[in-house]
């Protein structure tokens, strides 16, 4: 017995020691980069979380990066002490966006990231999810609220990952809608907005990120979608890519759940020509799906920007810059 408690003391006193030697050399680590990364400002940080974590805490720091400063009162970032490739940070309840003729500022009830990095010595990112909770961003004098929001990053490849950005239960400003649709006639709720992509840099997201060349996007495209508010859900599939204009090109499969309302609001909204109504209400009815007649599914084509259901034009896309 006596033997197992001088183990057991042994133990606690090297995983002490370990702990207060990581904690300086992780001190140096962060100082060091600070350094060397003058777009990144703080006022100050401390790390806790003796024994089996590493808890660091910056106070007041600001990210500047072209035009754009992020501000916020604090940033957290957890790390368990036996397991540092994987990361939580946890950000403050209101955070600021700053740049040439933007001002914005989000509010939340809670938010926080999970980063995962493989192990080994160059630290490649391996997926990343962003969640936060009652948000509120204020811009331009608007308000816009939501509920949730999710995102998430996965690794496909060493220079590719797979983008999903979800958002729940969407209210934008009431005043912005009014102004755009002052009939009343499209929702002022949307019950889920979802966006799936995929986007290539020019160089892996590693450890060598902090104080090298920064990773440059060489391609990017839209994978899917989703729109839902009361009554109709929209989900598209598919590739999108966008050219050197700025236009997007491609092919995408859709499903349309409640599609005569939409077809309705679209035309009470002056969208589709009273000449095209009847022609494109057949060609409605000839995808409906066979087990649900409220539900039409289709393949679409994108050509710099006109989305087309064969030879039919449905819209057009803005294009992205």
């Amino acid at each position: 017995m006596r033997i197992l408690t001088i183990l057991a003391v042994l133990a606690a006193l090297g995983w002490g020691g370990y702990w207060f030697v990581g904690s300086r050399g992780l001190d140096r680590a962060i100082t060091a980069g600070l350094s060397r990364l003058p777009q990144v400002q703080v006022d100050g940080f401390s790390i806790r979380g003796f024994p089996n974590r590493f808890d660091v805490t910056f106070d007041a720091p600001q990210v500047q990066a072209q035009g754009m400063q992020w501000s916020a009162p604090f940033a957290q970032v957890f790390a368990l002490s036996y397991r540092l490739n994987h990361l939580l940070a946890v950000f403050a309840n209101t955070q600021r966006l700053t740049g040439p003729g933007f001002d914005a500022t989000l509010i939340s009830e809670d938010m926080r990231a999970s980063l995962v990095m493989e192990a080994g010595l160059d630290l490649p990112l391996e997926r990343l999810t962003l969640v936060g909770e009652a948000l509120t961003l204020s811009l331009a004098g608007q308000s816009h609220l939501a509920d949730t929001l999710r995102a998430a990053s996965r690794r496909i490849t060493d220079t590719r990952q797979e983008v999903v950005i979800l958002l729940e239960n969407v209210y934008p400003d009431p005043d912005l809608m009014d102004r755009l649709d002052s009939q009343g006639l499209w929702p002022r709720a949307f019950q889920v907005l979802r966006l799936d992509g995929q986007v290539e840099t020019d160089r892996p997201l590693d450890r060598y990120l902090i104080g090298g060349p920064q990773p440059r996007i060489v391609s990017a495209a839209l994978t899917g979608g989703r729109i839902a508010w009361a009554g109709v859900d929209i989900t598209a599939s598919g590739r999108l890519e966008p050219g050197a204009d700025g236009l997007l090109s491609g092919d995408v499969q859709i499903s349309v759940t409640g599609y005569r309302a939409l077809l309705e609001t679209a035309r009470a909204a002056g969208w589709i020509p009273a000449d095209s109504m009847t022609m494109l209400s057949i060609a409605a009815q000839s995808l409906e799906d066979p087990d649900d007649p409220e539900t039409l599914r289709a393949d679409l084509t994108v050509a710099n920007g006109t989305l087309r259901l064969g030879p039919l034009v449905l819209g057009q896309f803005p294009a992205l810059f």
